[in-house]
């Protein structure tokens, strides 16, 4: 005990003599844990919020529907009086008997996804939305919760209806398009104005069970308004809410005793099932985004390694003396694994309070993942969480340095001018990197565990060995990384000064200590890669669909007709000839199909039964389309049309055929003679032509292209596009609107979902990006502190000779810019070379910078700079401050 209390002892007077510098190991620590307390606390937030309200999200403890249409992007459409997926008379008097029976209290309601809102501004109609929306009854929607707007405040959603034509929207779908209370709007299927009475929370519908309702917001319509919009005002769902109190055991039973009531069901959730698939959901969400913030942890490590190296290097006298008066090596190890411990708890409890008080800022990056509100409170598993790897990592990453403390010799007391620098041997480094590698693959196999178990049913010896090879992977992985950057650095420290003695000092500091700047440089580049990449890929993968759609469609506005082919086709196609900036029109008709034959011989391959799969397009256009670049033959001609051939795709032809089997494995090509089994028959196509994709790369929307007016190719139900002029789409799509039954949207309502898609789902990468940024930003001061710390006798010559402070300064700015530059420009580099690779990919252009990606990529390079420039002025000024006298005596 005594001898315990004498390494406190001794280990605190340690760090209070050299708290200038050990301050800056100790943020790295607490940088470490702020993100981990941080990222556990969203973690567990997203929990609560999973986990409350479910009945609300549900509309009461069970919730059956009969439409057929399923999962959180589910997409109903409702197709008026004739829409087969609606309860009818008897089966909603069959649920209110048995409602009686069980003492539950039901509302009945349709959903439909097929619903477009149109602001209107000073006479000028904006690009219709699409909305989730609810046809509801007013008085009863609420029965499994209060609906409370945001606009007007406080007023329950019953109390918004009077019974004219309303509308009442969320939150989400409010603010992207301007709509403020009492503004009209225009609602496909009607030229009747509707009057917004009212915005709601988000959060009252959006939930992973409606992603939709997410991405693009609501709308609540009194059911009795629907046959304004040609629509049914039967409902389609119904919710079922059991007397308070109910059980989870009753709940299921009710659910098992309602399907036998008479009614359709297509699909069921009850509250227990939903709140056992959201504790599943967000455990994994949890434990991925701790794991995500790990790297953050082994920042703050390698921070404590550094500083506890340059430590140990100053203070082999001292070692050394302390070996002459008997302690022995485990005993002076000791003595620094009692400092590394404390500079941990420090940096714990720092990094802890941090953590929470991010926490709050974090959590609403969570809640845009989610769509919802994310309550906040104070979580003591997070604490304990960050506590415990603060000290873990802390140790684990202090054992290199403690082991370099016990090879110092005694006899170099006697050599007191010569330069010692203790370095472990490579049996005691191997065995300090095995140790973290158990270490932290214990902790990746602790959080991963029960996700791998669920999903793959692994054994939890197998759970851990993963996880000791995953982070053995990861460590080297960063060694080859770091080797790289420890070259580069290299490179830089040899590039010509052109005469500048500022500069020639500046590149031959950052060579001195290669491997502390090459791992400063790694974290640096890794913080704007993680950022840079988020933006960067997205706005690419924007271009890239939006240049598929613009080359395969043919045109820029989708209509379906939800009535019969016979009647719905000659419909829009009379609507888009008459309209305005129509400039042509196209009718898709895809058909499954399989080739039976190749110049009259069966495919025979192995396992093939009915022949190899091919998706076949048949395109009717005013003009014509180039199906892809003509590798072989030609492509389709209008004297083609009703003539018996065709032209393969070759990569969507790999693409599509089950077997991976190419076009040269089944003896294709110009010439050839194909027997397709399509629609019910056989029939054989002359190959015209075969040609590629508009990029060479991505495959085609088709593996084979027919000419129209093939007879018994008739279409059973067509897609029309229509090719619109940019500044008429707006009008075109208004007009296409307000006529009963018909879907149409605008081509780039895809780059929206995948705008707000990218938006939510890059929201948790973000704030991992960010605090990662942080925790390379608290290394960065803690490498210039210890660079301070370890020219003290140079900075102190260079003043003696007559340089000033702010000239000193100036020099290790400039080295540190070079620095911030550097690693800012590999971030942002890295993610250009990925974006312009993911172009080239789908377009067939590299484009690195993606249009509004410029202004991110220089914003992106400044800040790194500027980080460089806090940094140096956080940890090198005090130092640069001290008097000449007093930096030589010290040393």
């Amino acid at each position: 005990m005594r001898q315990l209390t004498l390494y406190f002892h001794y280990a605190v007077q340690n760090l209070r003599r050299s708290g200038r510098w050990t301050i800056f190991a100790v943020f790295c620590v607490a940088a470490g844990v702020a993100t981990m307390v941080a990222l556990r606390t969203l973690g567990l937030s997203i929990t609560d919020s999973l986990l409350t309200n479910v009945r609300g999200f549900n509309h009461g403890d069970i919730n059956i529907s009969v439409v057929s249409s399923t999962g959180p992007f589910s997409f109903t459409f409702q197709r008026g009086e004739d829409e087969p997926d609606v309860y009818r008379n008897n089966e909603l008097e069959n649920i209110r008997v048995w409602a009686e029976q069980w003492g539950a209290r039901i509302t009945a309601y349709a959903f439909a996804g097929n619903i477009q809102i149109t602001t209107i501004n000073d006479d000028h109609a904006n690009r219709p939305q699409f909305t989730s929306t609810f046809f509801i009854d007013p008085q009863t929607f609420e029965i499994a919760g209060d609906i409370i707007a945001i606009n007007p405040a406080g007023v329950r959603l019953r109390d918004l209806f009077t019974g004219g034509p309303e509308v009442v929207v969320s939150e989400n779908l409010a603010q992207p398009q301007g709509i403020q209370v009492g503004d009209q709007v225009r609602v496909s299927g009607t030229e009747t104005l509707f009057t917004v009475r009212g915005i709601v929370p988000t959060e009252s519908e959006a939930s992973i069970n409606n992603l939709l309702a997410s991405f693009f917001g609501f709308a609540y319509f009194d059911a009795q308004q629907a046959p304004t919009m040609q629509l049914t005002s039967r409902p389609n769902t119904l919710g079922i809410v059991l007397p308070e109190g109910a059980t989870g055991a009753e709940i299921e039973a009710a659910a098992a005793s309602v399907q036998t009531a008479g009614v359709r069901i297509a699909n069921m959730h009850t509250t227990p099932q939903l709140l056992s698939r959201n504790q599943e959901l967000a455990d994994i969400v949890g434990r991925f985004i701790v794991m995500m913030g790990l790297g953050a942890m082994l920042i703050g490590g390698v921070g404590i390694m550094n500083t506890m190296l340059v430590m140990v290097g100053r203070r082999t006298m001292e070692i050394a003396s302390l070996k002459t008066f008997g302690l022995k090596g485990h005993q002076v190890a000791g003595l620094f694994i009692v400092e590394a411990f404390l500079m941990g708890l420090m940096g714990s409890f720092v990094g802890i309070v941090a953590g929470l008080l991010m926490s709050r800022g974090v959590n609403e990056y969570g809640a845009a993942f989610l769509q919802q509100r994310i309550p906040w409170r104070l979580h003591p598993e997070a604490v304990i969480y960050g506590l415990g790897l603060g000290l873990i990592v802390t140790v684990v990453f202090g054992v290199l340095p403690v082991l370099s403390a016990t090879k110092v010799r005694p006899n170099i007391i006697l050599r007191p001018n010569e330069a010692h620098i203790p370095r472990a041997g490579w049996v005691q480094s191997l065995i300090a990197l095995g140790a973290v590698v158990l270490v932290l693959g214990l902790i990746a196999g602790q959080i991963l565990g029960p996700v791998l178990q669920d999903l793959i049913g692994i054994r939890t010896v197998l759970v851990f060995m993963l996880g000791i090879a995953g982070v053995a992977a990861a460590l080297v992985l960063l060694a080859i990384l770091t080797g790289i950057f420890w070259a580069l650095v290299w490179v830089i420290g040899r590039l010509p000064t052109f005469g500048s003695a500022g500069l020639r000092l500046a590149l031959a500091n950052l060579s001195t200590r290669r491997f502390r700047t090459a791992t400063t440089l790694l974290a640096l580049t890794a913080g704007m890669f993680a950022l840079s990449s988020i933006s960067f890929v997205g706005l690419g993968t924007r271009d890239v669909v939006r240049f598929q759609f613009s080359e395969t469609l043919g045109g820029n506005i989708i209509t379906v007709p939800l009535l019969p082919g016979d009647f719905g086709q000659p419909l829009i196609e009379a609507l888009l000839r008459n309209l305005p900036g129509v400039e042509h029109i196209s009718k898709l008709n895809f058909n499954n199909s399989y080739i039976r034959r190749v110049d009259g011989e069966p495919v025979n391959f192995e396992g093939v039964r009915y022949g190899v799969r091919l998706t076949v397009l048949t395109r009717n256009s005013d003009v014509t389309i180039s199906n892809g670049p003509v590798l072989l033959g030609r492509d389709l001609q209008p004297e083609d049309r009703g003539q018996p051939v065709v032209v393969l795709s070759q990569q969507a032809a790999v693409e599509s055929l089950l077997e991976d089997y190419t076009l040269e494995d089944l003896g294709i090509t110009v010439g050839s003679t194909i027997r397709l089994a399509i629609r019910g028959g056989e029939r054989d196509f002359e190959v015209i032509g075969i040609v590629g994709n508009a990029n060479g790369l991505a495959p085609n929307i088709a593996g084979a292209y027919l000419p129209p007016d093939i007879p018994g190719l008739e279409a059973d139900r067509e897609v029309t596009i229509a090719m619109v002029e940019p500044d008429k789409v707006n009008d075109v799509l208004l007009s296409l609107s307000t006529t009963p039954l018909l879907f149409a949207i605008d081509a780039t309502f895809i780059d929206s979902l995948l705008k707000r898609l990218i938006d939510q789902l890059s929201a948790i990468p973000i704030v991992v990006g960010l605090l990662s940024l942080l925790a390379a930003a608290v290394i960065m001061a803690n490498t210039v502190s210890l660079a301070t710390l370890e020219r003290r006798y140079q900075i102190g010559i260079l003043k003696a000779v007559g340089l000033k402070r702010s000239r000193v300064l100036s020099i290790m700015l400039l080295e540190n810019t070079v620095i911030g530059l550097l690693g800012g420009v590999l971030g942002v580099g890295i993610s250009m070379a990925a974006t312009g690779f993911l172009t080239a990919f789908g377009t067939g252009v590299v484009t690195p910078l993606p249009p509004g990606a410029t202004t991110i990529a220089l914003g992106l390079v400044v800040a790194s700079v500027l980080i460089a420039w806090l940094a140096t002025f956080l940890s090198a000024r005090v130092a640069i401050s001290e008097k000449v006298t007093a930096v030589l005596r010290y040393e």
